[in-house]
């Protein structure tokens, strides 16, 4: 995947992976690339004919568009222009590592823009910092001339307009933070060291704005914006957040829950009980129509309260809902579920359950993805503390028709538990006021994004667990744990309700990976893999520190979870490493574990 800087007069050709341009170095990120930085412009900029539509129908509906398109792709010696993505030379300002001279310029030799210092021929390299709008998702270039000059003590300095003769000078004296470097002007003499850029309103009191730009767009087209400005590291996480969604790509079928639902509602005694009050007929009536029709006790009684034609329509609405029901009706043996990139057979476990029993009282199956496809689109990012994010058009276009998007195929291990022993777990009052830790920490952010609306406990239970398996493939699987990633399937409430997880690694190779990972779905595998996550589960070198936690990580909105024990890569992670507790899973004297009593099997067995 090529990149060009669109300033310069030839446009030059840096490579990036196709995947890259998507995350982590999509529309309005900054990515570095030998010495040079540059910002990714937006797709009113693409030349649209060159990116290829795909198709991930699921998705499309989701993000309310049109069509998905995957980035143009050039080759290694590709030198066509039409399928470059167009990125721009950022920050302008950089400085030579021999001479210290500064330049917002960009020369040129032979025809070709060069990196080289002007002066004496060094390597110039980036300023470390940029100005990013507090609120609105701007961002732009510090003016270094004018800090230089802002604290001139003669008339000479304050009339100086020379930014060609800036320097940025190291001070060892002044000691290691800020205030050892200062930039000088050498034309009039006025310099300032870099010491109050650490105050976060050190822009705004000097009378700096915001311009309401990004870097690429006409900067003398000034838009309004009164946010203000704050002074960060380029290579911060803060300057860019991509907003990204994706989805696996399966059949959209139907789930084998809604045609058991299907055969509830024609049972006689169904039809003659609905509608009445809760009561002794109504717990009479529970055991015999699940006996009747084979439909688990607790979705009787909720089709028995709820309205049936609401929950069939939210269960064909959501996304998750929807790769749910796939694997529901793969692990209840229908075999015209599968397709070419979505390949799917139950595992031999739980019905051979291996050394620990217990196990398989929880784990009611385990699916063996021999190959999927994932399909994840770049819908926009944010910058600092925005929350709502600016779109990849930059909002320009009315009712935008597509997303750029990439496609990715892999292999996994998915994982469905026990409703029934859920639904026991979650009830205990203890889970629940533990729980209500995260409900009361989301009700205190300023950032709303981070927030989980319709949190259960059994997400958390289940977030942990995939982080803990995850750290426990790695050793097992051939895999780092960075090329893992995990989906949540956690829902108590509605028709249909979710306890699982799906454990998976992809690329961008069509062909797929290797197998590595899902042969450990297998029954003589997957017991003892299965345990050795509870018991990491019980320990950590930080504890008692880790266990002892009331609230850690971003936000606090961790428990008993850091990085000796629980955390993994962000790129693995669909909730940014928050939302995690080991106790729920292995419990203590207040709170009962999920695990519990595995942990318990387990010990017993070692002792006798």
């Amino acid at each position: 995947m090529s990149l060009k800087g669109r300033q310069d007069k030839t446009p030059d050709m840096r490579q990036l992976t196709l995947q890259e341009t998507i995350y982590p170095f999509g529309v309005g990120a900054i990515v570095d690339i030998k010495s040079e930085s540059f910002i990714g412009m937006d797709t009113g900029t693409w030349n649209e004919e060159t990116c290829e539509r795909m198709s991930c129908p699921p998705l499309e509906r989701e993000l309310g568009v049109l069509q998905l398109r995957r980035p143009p792709t050039a080759g290694d010696f590709s030198r066509r222009p039409g399928f470059a993505l167009p990125y721009r030379r950022f920050p302008k300002w950089r400085f030579c590592q021999d001479c210290t001279l500064m330049s917002n310029r960009v020369h040129h030799k032979n025809g070709a823009s060069t990196n080289d210092c002007s002066r004496c021929g060094g390597l110039m390299v980036p300023m470390r910092f940029v100005a990013v709008c507090a609120a609105g998702g701007h961002i732009q270039d510090l003016d270094w001339r004018r800090w230089a000059h802002f604290e001139s003590s003669s008339d000479e300095q304050r009339q100086c307009k020379d930014s060609e003769h800036l320097e940025l000078r190291t001070n060892p004296e002044a000691g290691e933070g800020l205030r050892s470097l200062r930039i000088l002007c050498r034309a009039c003499g006025a310099s300032r060291d870099m010491g109050s850029l650490g105050r976060n309103t050190s822009l705004a009191e000097e009378g700096y704005r915001c311009w309401g730009l990004q870097p690429w767009e006409p900067q003398d087209a000034t838009k309004e914006c009164t946010e203000e400005l704050r002074v960060v590291q380029r290579g911060s996480t803060s300057v860019y957040q991509a907003e990204t969604a994706s989805a696996i790509d399966i059949p959209e079928v139907e789930s084998a829950t809604i045609a058991l639902r299907a055969k509830v509602l024609q049972n006689d005694m169904f039809k003659g009980v609905f509608g009445q009050q809760e009561g002794p007929l109504f717990d009479l009536a529970v055991p015999v129509i699940a006996d009747q029709t084979g439909a688990p006790e607790y979705m009787v009684r909720h089709m028995l309260r709820a309205d049936p034609a609401a929950d069939t329509a939210q269960l064909q609405s959501n996304l998750r809902s929807g790769e749910w029901a796939a694997f529901d009706r793969v692990l209840a043996g229908d075999t015209e579920v599968t397709n070419p990139d979505f390949d799917v057979l139950p595992s031999d476990y739980p019905r051979q359950p291996g050394p620990m029993p217990a196990l398989a009282e929880l784990v009611a199956d385990v699916g063996l993805v021999r190959r999927l496809r994932e399909v994840r689109a770049l819908r926009g990012f944010r910058r600092y503390e925005q929350q709502d994010f600016t779109r990849v058009d930059l909002g320009t276009i009315d009712g935008l028709k597509w997303y750029p998007a990439i496609e990715q195929f892999g292999e996994g291990i998915f994982l469905r538990f026990n409703e029934e022993a859920l639904c026991a777990w979650e009830e205990n009052t203890a889970v629940r006021q533990r729980t209500q830790h995260w409900i009361d920490r989301g009700a205190n952010l300023s950032n709303r994004r981070a927030v989980i609306n319709d949190l259960h406990p059994r997400y958390i239970l289940l977030h942990t667990l995939a982080h803990l398996l995850m750290r426990r493939l790695e050793f097992q699987s051939g895999y780092s744990a960075a090329s893992l990633s995990e989906r949540i399937y956690a829902s108590s409430d509605g028709p249909d309700p979710q306890g699982g997880l799906l454990i998976y690694t992809s690329n961008g190779d069509a062909q797929g990976t290797l197998g590595g990972l899902v042969r450990l779905g297998e029954a003589r595998y997957f017991s003892r893999l299965l345990l050795s996550a509870v018991e990491d589960a019980d320990r950590c070198s930080n504890n008692p520190v880790c266990a002892e936690s009331r609230g850690q990580g971003m936000n606090s909105l961790n428990l008993a979870a850091c990085h000796a024990c629980s955390l993994v890569s962000e790129t693995s992670c669909e909730r940014s490493n928050m939302y995690l507790d080991r106790k729920l899973l292995v419990g203590d004297e207040f709170v009962p574990g999920f695990f519990q009593s595995v942990l318990s099997s387990a010990r017993a067995s070692i002792a006798t």
